[in-house]
């Protein structure tokens, strides 16, 4: 028989613990009930995490960095900045506007207050591990003389909001207006738009 390596165990564990809290929620879920999904036993479980709250958060963290490798490992397909930040714009919807990361999004807002460091450990790896991925973005375009721009994870955060904050937001409350694909786009595209040109202030007659 093959033994598995710790941190593949891990990985199965907070793999079959991710799946079980997004469907039942933190309350719903025991370590016993994680073990019987992952296999092993619970001196295995025990060794990895000293409780079922220190697991929610590592399973919530793992399902954060397995959803944003696409923008962690993003290449643009040329050197235009407005085509590289619509590209840019589509990886962001396809990790956070998905189904998965909905769930994950709202399972996390639900029980931010009862577990201690869930909100930080969302944070640091939901939005801001993607404001660092387009903040480097805007970063490089200001150093190459294309834009001037004085806190680049600030315009990060902006820009995202911008992009995708008023579809998210209709998918986290589930609105009855599902934004279609062609309206992600137009957003995305719309708002890359505004943020590179502005918008003229038209003078009073």
């Amino acid at each position: 028989m093959v033994r598995l390596r710790a941190e593949d165990r891990r990985r199965m564990i907070l793999r079959a613990a991710g799946d079980l809290f997004i469907a039942r929620g933190f309350a719903g879920v025991t370590m016993e009930d994680v073990i019987a999904a992952a296999g092993g036993s619970k001196s295995t479980i025990y060794q990895q995490f000293s409780d079922k709250t220190d697991l929610f958060r590592a399973a919530v963290e793992s399902l954060l960095d397995e959803r944003s490798e696409p923008l962690r490992t993003f290449v643009p397909s040329s050197a235009d900045l407005a085509r590289t930040l619509v590209e840019l714009g589509r990886d962001f919807a396809t990790v956070a506007l998905s189904p998965e990361s909905i769930a994950l999004h709202r399972l996390v807002s639900a029980e931010a207050e009862r577990v201690p460091g869930l909100g930080e450990a969302f944070f640091d790896h939901g939005p801001r591990a993607g404001q660092r991925v387009l903040g480097g973005v805007l970063q490089a375009a200001a150093d190459a003389g294309l834009v001037a721009i004085e806190d680049p994870i600030l315009a990060a955060a902006q820009l995202y909001q911008a992009m995708l904050g008023d579809v998210q937001m209709r998918l986290l409350t589930d609105s009855p207006q599902v934004p279609t694909d062609e309206e992600i786009e137009r957003s995305i595209a719309y708002a890359v738009r505004v943020f590179l040109h502005g918008v003229a202030l038209r003078p009073r007659e």
